[in-house]
């Protein structure tokens, strides 16, 4: 079998097995070849006696190079250098960053490494600054999702938050929304960690737990900035979930990512925080649950069919006698299958039916039919739709949601 990311395409050249601390050509070299992939994270994983480089490329890892540990300790340093980390250093995670041009653009380069037995880990992800300006409409919204989401974020206040795995499209979400809002009139004020993508017009602070400037923290200080949209990166604690709270009640507009798998994973878990159930149903504005899916290669797509467990997962949930394709492989996608991503979404607009609900101490399996009820579109919905339309295949949108075989499709 071929390799995925070699293909037809000249052989990346090897890290060697000597090393000249002082020559960038081998970093110059792993850079142009991971953004000429499309590559949104680079991974160097040490061994025993042999270290790995992998590419993550549309959300899946591939490997790249290995090459003897011999010259590990060398090329860490090299990245820790370019990043502005402490070489000596070599116990405690560390972050930076650094600036890399490739083909007329500037990349972000956001590096992280990682003590483990063998050695120091590190992940390089790769931001291209022209990503940030991907507008709403060209996310993956169907025509209904981007009314509804759109009526969210034109409210005059409440919280509004995504959800949904790492690498699942949460953050250029939120970006999108954000720079649609981003208007004269309003003072828009973010808390990240990092900051990854800079915007005109719009405040933004990157928060430092070594000096015990959090989200909590940053967040109570911003309020006295007079925002009218804040945006801070995640809630990852109840101290910050009721100060995000006391926010919202004050009359803003505020967003943010849960790392949760849906809507009601979030009404749970901001319960378990503390927060009244009854300030959890007026408070929250809207969810928005998101991931990303692999898109078929145009050069290589063919008609496909399903397996027998594919079936098995999505017969309630597709349509009858609907063509289904998927990619053969190419020089173009890599040999993959697969060119790009889009994302499958499922909106929730908070109701009052859905806030009585909640106040009312509804188990969750009292509120689904409700969503169910108000014809919601779910994810594997959203993903079936994309399959419907030729995008993506079923395999991929299995391996997203998981299917579920007793989940009726959303028109």
């Amino acid at each position: 079998m071929q390799d995925p990311l070699t293909g037809n395409r000249k052989p990346f050249q090897k890290t060697p097995q000597t090393f000249v601390e002082s020559d960038r050509q081998w970093l110059d070299n792993l850079l142009d070849e991971a953004i000429g992939r499309r590559t949104s994270d680079i991974h160097i994983d040490p061994g025993k006696t042999n270290a790995t480089m992998r590419l993550r490329v549309d959300g899946m890892l591939y490997e790249l190079d290995t090459y003897e540990m011999d010259v590990h300790g060398q090329i860490v340093s090299q990245i820790k250098v370019l990043s502005n980390l402490d070489i000596a250093n070599v116990h405690f995670p560390q972050d930076g960053q650094f600036e890399y041009d490739f083909d007329n653009r500037t990349h972000y380069v956001r590096v992280s490494t990682f003590p483990t037995i063998y050695g120091e880990a590190v992940v390089m992800r790769i931001l291209n600054r022209g990503d940030s300006f991907v507008g709403l409409e060209n996310l993956g919204f169907d025509e209904k999702q981007l009314k509804d989401i759109t009526e969210l974020i034109n409210r005059p206040f409440g919280m509004v938050l995504t959800t949904g795995p790492s690498g699942s499209g949460k953050s250029t979400l939120l970006n999108a929304i954000l720079r649609r809002l981003n208007k004269e009139e309003n003072n828009i004020i973010t808390i990240e960690d990092p900051v990854e993508f800079h915007m005109e017009n719009v405040r933004q602070t990157q928060i430092n737990p070594y000096h015990e400037f959090g989200f909590a923290e940053a967040l109570r200080a911003i309020l006295r900035q007079d925002p009218d949209i804040v945006m801070i990166g995640e809630i990852r604690d109840a101290e910050t979930a009721q100060t995000a709270v006391q926010a919202t009640l004050t009359g803003r507009l505020f967003f943010s990512t849960f790392h949760t798998l849906d809507v009601f994973a979030i009404i749970t878990r901001f319960i378990e925080m503390g927060i009244p159930r009854s300030v959890v149903a007026h408070v929250i504005g809207g969810v928005v649950s998101a991931r990303l899916v692999r898109k078929i290669c145009d050069k290589c797509k063919v008609p496909y069919e399903m397996k027998s467990h594919e079936m098995e997962l999505l017969k309630d949930a597709l349509p009858e006698h609907i063509a289904l394709y998927h990619g053969e492989g190419c020089h173009e996608c890599s040999n993959t299958g697969y060119f790009g991503t889009t994302g499958i979404f499922e909106v929730v607009s908070f109701d009052e039916e859905l806030r009585a609900a909640i106040i009312a101490s509804s188990s969750i399996d009292e509120l689904r039919p409700i969503l169910k009820k108000r014809n919601v579109k779910s994810l594997l919905g959203s993903g079936v739709d994309k399959i419907v339309q030729g995008i993506t295949t079923v395999g991929e949108v299995i391996r997203v949601t998981g299917g579920d075989i007793n989940s009726k499709r959303n028109d």
